[in-house]
């Protein structure tokens, strides 16, 4: 059977949509694939900053699209890319391993600390760009898009910039990070570092069972945790909100960030639950995590 993949068209995206590919293929060795790309809203306009987009989903509408003409059996995407509620008739089918969550700090061998006051930093992130302030108010942060090449080359004109550590890895560019920020630096996006897998929901049995063996089963209950408190805080890539969920024995925690940027004031809360992975109830206690997070932290505003 050969399965059609949807994938947005950058070097980035092909690369993490092959490694999904291959994972299928290796589980399953009667498939094949073919990776089909698209170009989206949000790569069409990389002149415009994230936040000022409307609504959601600028990554992956066109790539849903291929799932409804039937141009495509799945699509592939970044986690963090995506809404946290899908809409009708979409649904996230799974999610592969967890790559290393936290940004990385990429220059021309100076590490971040190191930094000279003043010293221009480059990232398109609100979410980042609050919490970086937090830890050096005394450097200059620059507003950037593009794919990783693109700001890479960037490096010529700033002194430093900050990328998801995941999409560093997955493109070998691992030898150019120069500090990594742990979460207790800054809070990655939620989903960062998790590849997704969606599909129709009444997509065939034999693709379900399919992905069903790519699944990983503790990195869907962590993005499920994620992505429910974005929706209760009723939020998405474009705004300054951050969680990050993982597994402590049979513990699942998660902690959330959020900037109220009128009043410049950080919110930081945590919560955890016990998690029995081989309950019915696992993925209910997962989504219920997230939620109650969220509320904590809509308690600050």
């Amino acid at each position: 059977m050969k399965i059609k993949i949807a994938s947005r068209r950058s070097a980035l995206a092909l690369a993490q949509t092959e490694l999904a590919a291959k994972e299928l293929c290796r589980l399953n060795k009667d498939v094949s694939y073919e990776i089909i790309p698209f170009v989206t809203e949000g790569d069409r306009r990389l002149n415009k900053p994230l936040s000022s987009f409307s609504g959601k989903g600028v990554f992956v509408k066109e790539l849903e699209m291929a799932l409804l003409n039937g141009d495509a059996h799945i699509a592939v995407h970044s986690l963090k890319d995506m809404p946290a509620v899908l809409p009708e008739p979409f649904k996230l089918a799974a999610v592969l391993k967890r790559e290393d969550p936290r940004d990385a700090f990429v220059s021309n061998g100076i590490g971040f600390y190191q930094l000279p006051k003043g010293g221009k930093v480059g990232t398109g992130s609100g979410r980042r760009i609050a919490q970086l302030k937090a830890i050096r108010d005394d450097l200059e942060y620059v507003p950037i898009r593009g794919n990783i090449q693109t700001r890479i080359e960037k490096l010529k004109e700033l002194d430093g910039i900050v990328l998801a550590a995941a999409g560093l890895k997955r493109m070998g560019y691992e030898d150019k990070i120069t500090h990594y920020f742990d979460t207790e630096e800054i809070l990655p996006a939620s989903g960062q570092g998790i590849l997704a897998v969606e599909t129709l929901k009444n997509e065939p049995n034999e693709i379900e069972n399919l992905l069903k063996e790519v699944n990983h089963r503790e990195t869907f209950l962590i993005a499920l945790a994620e992505m429910s408190y974005l929706k209760e805080l009723n939020a998405g890539c474009q705004y300054p909100v951050s969680s990050y969920a993982y597994f402590q024995n049979n513990l699942l925690k998660i902690k959330g960030f959020y900037w109220v940027q009128k009043q410049n004031k950080l919110i930081h809360e945590e919560t955890s639950v016990l998690i029995d992975l081989d309950s019915e109830r696992c993925i209910e206690s997962a989504l219920e995590l997230g939620e109650s997070l969220g509320k904590m932290v809509k308690e600050h505003f």
